[in-house]
């Protein structure tokens, strides 16, 4: 019984950690609409919070994908192959260190939005790091 009462705290942390997030999260920041904000706002199931974060995801890869499309343009073609592989690299990366930090919610509901949420964040990062090499190569 002990174990099962255990399980359960392990879990809120994560949980409120994710909620917090999601609720402090600066709306222009994201690039939502104004009925987008307010549903993730208002998300209070963790199905609800997942498509959040998903949209999240999908508006930083998108923010990636454009700084590497503006770097990759001012390499040669050296260099271009050699930041293709590097983001080859950094996409495998990204997918094992999200579900890595799923794994503690293994099984659980919460798996998903913790994936997608680290997902987030290391694109977020990445695109932020294109974007510098992209400012040092002007």
């Amino acid at each position: 019984m002990i174990v099962v009462r255990f399980a359960t705290f392990r879990y809120a942390p994560v949980f409120i950690m994710a909620l917090c997030w999601l609720l402090g999260a600066p709306a222009s920041a994201l690039g939502q609409t104004a009925a987008e904000i307010a549903a993730c706002e208002n998300a209070r199931s963790t199905a609800a919070m997942r498509e959040c974060e998903i949209g999240r995801l999908q508006r930083a890869e998108a923010g990636m994908n454009a700084a590497y499309r503006n770097l990759s343009a001012k390499l040669d073609q050296p260099g271009r192959a050699k930041l293709h592989a590097a983001q080859e690299a950094w996409l495998k990366f990204r997918d094992a260190e999200a579900e890595y930090k799923a794994d503690f919610a293994r099984g659980g509901t919460l798996a998903p939005l913790i994936a997608a949420s680290a997902q987030a964040d290391l694109t977020d990062a990445r695109r932020k790091d294109l974007e510098q090499a992209t400012e040092e190569r002007k």
